[in-house]
Order: C-alpha cells, then structure tokens, then sequence
C-alpha cells in the first residue's frame, strides 16, 4: 500500500511539472524553439552567468556560455596596437549589475573594434527589442578603477541581423545609434524585424584611441518581442528596421494611443577613417619657425621621423597639427611640418629667354611638336636635384614641372625619377651665375640625452615621441616592468 501511494505521488508531482513546463513553453522536443520563449527573454544566459567557456583553449578568451567573441583584425601594414584581439574574462565582483557575474573584455594600449554575439531561434516576421546593459572604464592614467581620466572615445553600438548572420560587417545588421559614457552601467537598445527563422545580437565596442585601458562590461541583456515590451513613458525608441514604428503619444483624458509615423532608415556606422584632406585653417607656428610644409604620411613614419627629415621638432609637429600627445599619426594624413630657414623651400622663377645649347633627346608628345606645339625632352633625377633647381636649369616654373608631371609635393622627388621638361628643353649655361646642384647640407635635430617622465606619461607614449619601442627604451634604462614608471623619473634616450 505504500508503495503504491508512493507511485501516486510521484506520478502527481510529475503532472504538476509536465503542466509548469508547458506553461513557460518548455515542453517537449520536436516543437519550434521561438515558441518556447515568446512572452519572455529569447536569449539563452541573458545575464552573462557562469559557466564561462575558454575558447580555443586560450585563457585569455573566456566568454559566457551561449555568447560568441568578435573582433575586427588588424588593418595590413598598420600597427598592433589598432584593432587588437580584447581579453575576454568574467567581470570583477564590482562590475557585475545582478546576478553572480558579467562579462568583461578589454585592451591594454591597443584599439579595438570587437564585442559579443549570440544567434537566436525566432518566429519570422517578428517585431524585436535587443538590449544589454554597457559599462565603460577608459583611462590613460588608470590610477582609479572608477574613473575615466583622459577616455580614449569609446563608440558603443548594440545590433540585430534579422537574416541570422553572424558578421558584424554585413550591410543586414541594424545598428543603435552611437553612444559614449563612462563609469556607469546604461541600457542601450535596437529594434528590428525577423526575416528567417533566427536573429544575430551584437554588442559592439570601439575605442578612438590607444593610451591605457579600455575595459568594457556587459550585464543583463534582452531580447524580446516588440509587442510584449511594456510602454515606457520617457523613453527614447531607437531606429527601427520596422515599416510602420509606433510612437506612444498621452490623449488629454491620459489614455495611450499609438500612432503610427514615417519609416525612420536605420542608422549606419561610419569607422573613423582617416582621409588626405589638406588643413583649412591657418596654424599658429612657433616663433622659432619661419614657415611650413605638407607632408603626407606613409606607411612606417613617426613624427620623429618626420621632424628630422624636415630639420623640425616633435614638440612643433605635435602642437601645429593639434596631434595627442602620443604622437599617434595615421597613413595618408596630412601634416603641417614647420621649418626653419635653412630648409630649401622651392623658390618662384621667373622665365628666361633660351640660349641656343645642345638639347637632351627630344621626346614627341603625340602632337608632332610641329605648328608651334611644343614637345618635351626628358630628364632623370640625380641625387642632390630638387625641383626647383631642375626648373632652374630648363628655364622653366617648378609649378609647370609639377603640373607637367603630376607632382602633387614639389618637395618629394627622387633620384632615378624621370621628368619631362617642357618647351625645347634647352639647359641654362652656368654662367656667370652658377646654380646650386644640391640643397644645402641640413643639421639633424639630436634626441635629447634623458626624458623627465611627465604626470598621466607612460613608457609606450614616451619611446613613440622619440621613434624608439618600447623594449628599447626599457631595456637602455633597466626597466623590468614597463608599466611601473613614475612621475619625475629620469629616463635615458639612446641616440
């Protein structure tokens, strides 16, 4: 009799389970996985809980079960420091909203373009609502855990792919409009309409600039129904992929009517590229300086670099061209490098008539050099030659010279470089006036002997203003720990 009442009970409490699991829409294999979760979160591990996966058996990528890391590589030919790979590990203890844990990734003097994504089952044709939780800690001095002391721009977006892909590049997903704060937990959110049978939300983080920490965390995220998402007086809706969005607007009698509005298009991200635009504004030179040049950067440079080709200083460089402290310069940016007098800037020639000489091969033009069509010989740059004192020699302007050669830097040609020189290309005689065949010899500016470490400095930016690395740098002055220097040391600089 007992064991009979025994079996009774059991098959009751199993009854009340079998009916609590239909109700939450758990019950049984085989039926369509969006159903299971309408009227509720359709994410798996929402708060970032553990068990946390090690992926790739790699300490350093430790992520939420049922999360996925991404991150954008590295641009060819750029430095490691853009766009690197975060650390992904479970959040400290003070950074977790609720819950037992939430999710951290971070870069340490490195950019990133990264986050996380997770795939969901949906029903098509469903109106969702993504939304996560977002702290930033950005510091270049990260001397309080609780302060972004000199942020580096940390651009947060959240993002849906209603087809359920799972590239963050792709023109399906719909991204939040970009957000930036720090030192607190925010909600940001995005809208969008399945089109499948699965949906792709994306966390996506991306720091301006390299100096310190970039810490992200993440904590209770969402992914619910539009139409189950209570109304939310003072809430801002964020672009939708929707065709007809609702905006919730009070009657006089305080009643909610929804009212439909205009399609609004979804934002797009626009990556901070930057591009050869030459300065529209006058810079205020130093007054030890008596002029400037443009220069573009190329691949390798470093503002060291460049201020001793131009006899100029970092200090000038860094101040005219409004660059951070750092340093940091980009390929294809164009810079104001002031100089002192005794760089060669291409003087203005004024035409002189042409003294019958011997001419170089002359080189048709195509139009037969006949009729008073000019043709062009050809000339090849030697080492020492500038275009001025080229111009100079054919009777000419170092501005036809240029345009003739579409030479956009007057100031950079090179030796073995082949010019056509326009008109009968008849050298001038160097008499009685010889002309220089090379620029006077330039005095390189020398690396100051030490460096007195200045308060927020670190040893990466200090060995990029004087074009060393920091393992130099380090190893010249004894340092084992590259990130325990202090204010007020004294630093020797190998010359």
């Amino acid at each position: 009799m007992r064991r009979v009442n025994r079996v009774r009970a059991y098959r009751v409490v199993g009854a009340l389970l079998a009916g609590v699991w239909a109700i939450i829409g758990l019950a049984g294999p085989g039926r369509d996985p969006a159903l299971a979760y309408q009227g509720r979160n359709l994410l798996q591990n929402p708060g970032f809980e553990e068990p946390y996966v090690t992926i790739d058996a790699n300490p350093a990528l430790r992520v939420a079960s049922s999360w996925q890391p991404w991150h954008e590589p590295t641009p060819p030919g750029e430095s490691s420091a853009i766009n690197a790979r975060p650390e992904y590990k479970p959040a400290p203890p003070t950074r977790v909203r609720s819950g037992g844990a939430a999710q951290e990734y971070n870069t340490f003097f490195a950019t990133h373009t990264a986050g996380v994504y997770q795939r969901v089952p949906v029903t098509p044709d469903t109106d969702l609502r993504f939304s996560v939780y977002v702290y930033v800690w950005s510091s270049a001095t990260f001397t309080n855990p609780d302060r972004s002391e000199q942020p580096n721009q940390v651009i947060i977006n959240v993002g849906l792919d209603p087809t359920g892909g799972t590239d963050p590049a792709s023109a399906n997903v719909v991204w939040s409009v970009d957000a930036e704060y720090y030192d607190q937990y925010r909600e940001l959110s995005v809208t969008a309409r399945s089109k499948g049978t699965a949906v792709t939300a994306f966390v996506r983080t991306a720091p301006q600039g390299f100096v310190g920490v970039n810490n992200i965390y993440l904590d209770d995220a969402a992914l619910v129904p539009l139409s189950e998402v209570p109304p939310q007086t003072g809430t801002v809706q964020v672009p939708t992929a929707t065709p007809s969005p609702v905006v919730i607007v009070p009657t006089q009698e305080g009643t909610i009517t929804l009212v439909p509005t205009t399609p609004v298009a979804p934002p797009t991200f626009t990556p901070n590229v930057p591009t050869a635009v030459r300065p529209t504004v006058t810079p205020v030179i130093p007054p030890e300086f008596t002029g400037t040049v443009l220069y573009t950067v190329k691949a390798g440079d470093t503002v060291w670099g460049i201020a001793r080709q131009f006899n100029s200083t970092v200090a000038a460089i860094i101040q005219v061209n409004n660059l951070p402290a750092s340093g940091l310069i980009n390929i294809g940016q164009v810079l104001v490098v002031p100089v002192r007098d005794q760089f060669p800037v291409p003087p203005t020639l004024t035409p002189v008539p042409q003294l019958p000489t011997a001419a170089p091969t002359q080189v048709p033009d195509g139009s037969g050099g006949t009729g008073g069509v000019p043709t062009y010989g050809t000339y090849t740059v030697v080492r020492g030659d500038t275009l001025s004192t080229i111009a100079a020699r054919f009777n000419t302007t170092v501005a036809a010279l240029a345009q003739l050669n579409n030479i956009l830097n007057p100031n950079l040609i090179y030796a073995g470089q082949v010019l056509r020189v326009p008109g009968a290309a008849v050298p001038v005689p160097t008499q009685p006036a010889p002309l220089p065949t090379q620029p006077p010899a330039l005095p390189q500016p020398t690396r100051p002997a030490t460096h007195v470490v200045q308060p927020g400095e670190n040893l990466f930016r200090i060995a990029l203003r004087y074009g060393l690395t920091v393992d130099q740098l380090a190893r010249y002055n004894g340092i084992y720990n590259p990130n325990l220097i202090f204010a007020g040391q004294v630093l020797r600089l190998p010359q």
